[in-house]
């Protein structure tokens, strides 16, 4: 490769990397740090998450929230494919936790490995449980009603893994409109989470290699705005 296509290709990744942290540096971000109710937009017409019973949760090594997906809004909508809608999760899987689906109102419709289910609040298992290494996800199947699901996992702690800092974190890029796809490669490295579309060794790779240029473009797992750090529970 000649001098001058090496310097060009050089400049233009510096420019690249100058343009994203600039971008991020500059981003405004609502402050929901501290509250017990914060949702994932700004029009709240699309999921909210409630944290709560945090202490407790901090000394018994597991985590818990209350998911509530609005049943008016775009993830309530059933002429879309449940796995397009903005609140359904991809599908993926947690490397070192056990989640736990506990439906409170609504009509779940969830996917475990390659099958779909479906049930109600008389009919679903109570909770539905999730080992680690097994690919879901969860939607409203049904739109009379808000969805509320308590999800719980465990164990817990405070570096990594799902944990309040993810969902607090996660649902303040997506209300702020700062989400990318290397915002997702830094959360859902540090949750240990990684999406079921390819062998869990190439995502592990693809992950962590998009999390590292992530951090470099200026994007990072916890931002202050968001976070309620420890010495702020109550």
């Amino acid at each position: 490769m000649r001098w001058w296509l090496k310097s060009f290709v050089l400049g233009s990744f510096i420019a690249w990397i100058i343009y994203y942290r600039l971008w991020t540096y500059q981003l405004i971000r609502t402050r929901t740090k501290g509250l017990s109710y914060i949702s994932s937009s700004l029009e709240n017409n699309t999921e909210q998450y409630y944290f709560y019973n945090r202490s407790q949760q901090l000394k018994s090594s597991y985590f818990e929230c209350e998911n509530r997906i609005y049943a008016h809004g775009p993830c309530g909508n059933l002429q879309i494919s449940p796995l397009e809608r903005p609140c359904t999760p991809p599908i993926h899987i947690h490397l070192n936790q056990t989640e736990y689906f506990t439906l409170i109102q609504g009509h779940l419709g969830y996917q475990l490995n390659d099958k779909i289910y479906s049930c109600n609040i008389h009919t679903c298992p109570k909770p539905l449980i999730i080992p680690p290494f097994i690919p879901h996800t969860f939607w409203m199947n049904d739109n009379k009603e808000d969805l509320v699901v308590l999800i719980r996992a465990e164990p817990a702690n405070r570096f990594n893994g799902l944990r309040q800092e993810f969902f607090e974190n996660l649902a303040g890029v997506l209300r702020d409109d700062s989400i990318s796809i290397w915002q997702i490669f830094v959360l859902f490295e540090n949750a240990q989470t990684y999406p079921a579309s390819l062998p869990l060794p190439i995502m592990k790779v693809i992950v962590k290699i998009g999390a590292i240029i992530g951090r470099i473009l200026g994007f990072k797992q916890q931002y202050e705005e968001y976070t309620t750090t420890t010495n702020e529970i109550n």
